[in-house]
């Protein structure tokens, strides 16, 4: 009650009744919510309403620093790297040509395998490996970027002149912000209108390099069309990445932290802590020969070794008696839960704990783990590096004459890395039974294992064709019934007899 309510109560109390009445009822309607207000519950409890950008702008250089000391000294953050990255693009995601025509499929097929072997521009990497590296710098940093360069035809040994550079989201000029009169430039990035990206502001060599050249140089702007910046949006006019290990950096922490502790506890254990009790003037027992002469340096024993044994005379020993952690295991596995699920992985791919797993558990938990493996792989990869990455490709090679130019162009599919199956035998019968069903193409099929169909189907009849000239009956031809069951229907309407076991004659 205020001072006004306070004061009409003495006069009226029944009118002070109702106005305190009133002005619960009041605040109860205008704070309908329990996190919406405000009392013992949720004090300290602060919410800012920042944009996505002033939020990231402030903590992007801190936010990165840490998880990549987190990763560099933390076996969970490596792990946590390690299975997102694998899963995501494995191997690499292939670009597989679907032109309609098998003569531009394999000009485009042997002029890109030419080129991604040496896609590098520092000569280093392949393509498949430049994806993953890209992933990962997103992943732990925040944001990677990924520029175009073209090459001249000298440089370029005889592949499509043209290159791609991998740089860490610290090259991009997070200084420029709002910097330049009639410009929009945010932490970096050059917006147009409608928040439409121009372009990014890189540094021409790394920022912490520790070097005069890094920052002397000043940055310049590149643009949009000749680079992907790699990040994941979580807002809307987001125009920098976080790092993926935000939400558990705290936690993961402490996590190690208690690791640390438990281990160093039980080294503790493993040793005697003894402590010497005596009158003032005793002797000291633990003294050298020499020292308890009188002679010498005064040298005393201070450390207890496994198998020693000291007379310690007449003097009472006290030994400390180290409290177990009996909770440390349910902590730990409650903490190492929390950081699997906000890590976006399961429990056991982090701790590779499969103790109270089984096979109906382990694809249930997989489940909403390949959903997001998916959402990266097609939200994220694919139309922010891989496809834009080709259209250069496919548009240097038309100009150097490695393509024919097109009418309809080049267009591509994607093959996503394989998911391993737990159980390949219930996995593969599942599949097969989905195809038959109607619920998934045979190509589907094919490429959910991480293989371009055209080439499976190109090879398997080069394989049975040979097998057939050599009159070899094998357990792997589809041709012939399996153990048990009904040879399948040919697909020449019974023209053709498959072989039989053993030699035709």
């Amino acid at each position: 009650m205020n001072a006004l309510d306070r004061l009409i109560s003495v006069f009226s109390p029944q009118a002070g009744l109702r106005r305190a009445a009133a002005r619960a009822s009041l605040e109860g309607f205008e704070r309908s919510y329990a996190a919406g207000q405000s009392g013992r519950r949720n004090k300290g409890w602060t919410g800012r309403g920042t944009s996505a950008n002033v939020e990231v702008g402030q903590a992007l250089a801190t936010l990165r620093n840490r998880a990549r000391e987190f990763v560099r000294d933390s076996w969970a953050g490596q792990r946590i790297l390690d299975v997102l990255v694998s899963h995501v693009v494995g191997t690499g995601i292939t670009v597989v040509p679907n032109t309609g025509s098998d003569r531009a499929d394999n000009q485009f097929r042997l002029a890109r395998e030419e080129w991604q072997r040496q896609a590098d521009v520092e000569g280093v990497l392949d393509e498949p490996t430049m994806q993953g590296l890209a992933l990962r710098s997103m992943i732990e940093g925040g944001d990677s970027v990924i520029r175009f360069i073209d090459l001249s035809s000298s440089e370029a040994d005889g592949s499509v002149p043209f290159r791609l550079q991998g740089l860490e989201g610290d090259q991009i000029d997070a200084s420029r912000d709002y910097g330049l009169a009639g410009t929009n430039t945010r932490l970096g990035v050059e917006l147009g209108d409608n928040g439409r990206r121009k372009g990014l502001w890189l540094w021409k060599n790394h920022p912490g390099d520790m070097t005069v050249s890094a920052l002397v140089d000043g940055s310049a702007l590149v643009g949009w069309n000749d680079l992907c910046h790699l990040y994941r949006p979580l807002r809307w006019g987001q125009v920098r990445g976080i790092t993926w290990f935000a939400p558990i950096l705290l936690n993961g922490r402490e996590a190690q932290d208690l690791f640390d502790s438990a281990l160093m506890q039980a080294r503790t254990q493993a040793c005697f802590a003894g402590f010497r009790k005596s009158n003032p003037g005793d002797p000291n027992p633990f003294a050298t020969k020499d020292a308890a002469d009188g002679a010498g340096d005064s040298q005393k024993v201070t450390r207890i070794e496994p198998g020693m044994i000291v007379d310690i005379g007449n003097s009472d020993m006290v030994f400390a008696q180290p409290s177990s952690q009996s909770q440390f295991g349910t902590v730990y596995l409650a903490a190492m839960q929390a950081m699997a699920a906000g890590a976006g992985i399961t429990y056991d791919q982090l701790t590779g704990d499969l103790r109270q797993a089984n096979y109906s558990s382990l694809r249930a938990g997989k489940i909403d783990f390949r959903r997001l493996v998916e959402q990266i792989q097609w939200h994220l990869m694919a139309p922010r590096l891989v496809l834009p990455a080709n259209r250069r490709f496919t548009e240097r090679a038309i100009l150097a004459g490695k393509l024919r130019p097109r009418s309809d162009g080049y267009p591509v599919d994607l093959i996503m890395p394989a998911n391993e199956p737990i159980d390949p035998k219930k996995d593969l019968e599942a599949d097969i039974a989905s195809v038959r069903a109607g619920r998934q193409s045979p190509q589907e099929f094919i490429s959910a294992w991480g293989r371009d169909w055209k080439k499976v189907v190109a090879d398997t009849a080069t394989f049975f064709e040979v097998a057939d000239k050599a009159k070899l009956a094998l357990d792997i031809d589809g041709r012939r019934p399996l153990k048990g069951g009904s040879p399948p229907a040919p697909a020449d309407g019974g023209k053709t007899q498959p072989p039989q076991d053993g030699h035709n004659d």
